[in-house]
């Protein structure tokens, strides 16, 4: 049994707020962004597992919470412009996935080049290297595939460059012409990207060092 939270006022005394798990459970989900997804372990605090399990059922059941996958959660963005809800990419599900499961993953070379927008194509697979183990998911109109993979780690922090960086590797130093540097220096800014960050990271090749540089002196004189 969950026991009634003291809430300490500013006079000093104290004052008992019942709440049940759901208003425990909402109240942690509306501090994220929406469309953010949860795991049934980012609230195991306040409930043992079959209780939480129930809990989260019956907000999925009055429409105030929306159910991602099996043990996945959130609460949708509206679109005004789309009028209709926006579910989560299949990017962040994958993370998501990747979180829950406690893997390390990174996009393939196809996937990365569609994430940072290098690729034209729209894909209706997206594939990650994995620590973990061969694993294939449906959602929404997309597959999502996780590849096992004896690779190490790529050292590079955050993931978002990381990704950036297996994409300019498939891409090629030949190809990145004035569109090309257009689309990458708005995925730095999408994704907060800055100078300071890819100075932390000495790992980069020269080449894709040079360019993002390039970029962030070209943000600087403008």
């Amino acid at each position: 049994m969950i026991l009634p939270r003291k809430v300490y006022n500013k006079c000093g005394g104290d004052r008992v707020i019942n709440m049940t798990i759901e208003q425990q459970i909402l109240k942690r989900i509306d501090k994220e962004k929406k469309g953010y997804i949860f795991i049934n372990a980012d609230f195991l605090d306040l409930a043992e597992s079959n209780t939480l399990r129930k809990s989260l059922k019956r907000l999925v059941d009055e429409s105030k919470i929306t159910r991602i996958m099996d043990g996945m959660y959130a609460k949708l963005e509206y679109s005004n412009i789309l009028k209709k809800q926006i579910f989560p990419s299949p990017v962040n599900v994958a993370h998501t996935l990747a979180r829950k499961f406690n893997w390390s993953i990174y996009p393939s070379k196809n996937t990365a080049l569609n994430i940072v927008g290098l690729s034209t194509q729209i894909s209706n697979a997206y594939e990650f290297l994995s620590d973990g183990p061969y694993r294939k998911y449906k959602y929404l109109n997309t597959e999502i595939n996780f590849k096992k993979s004896a690779n190490k780690k790529i050292k590079i922090n955050p993931e978002s460059l990381a990704t950036l960086i297996i994409a300019l590797d498939a891409y090629g130093k030949d190809k990145i012409k004035d569109r090309e540097i257009n689309i990458v220096d708005r995925y730095l800014i999408d994704n907060k990207i800055t100078e300071s960050i890819l100075e932390q990271n000495k790992t980069i090749p020269e080449w894709m060092y040079i360019v993002i540089k390039n970029i962030f002196k070209r943000e600087e004189e403008s």
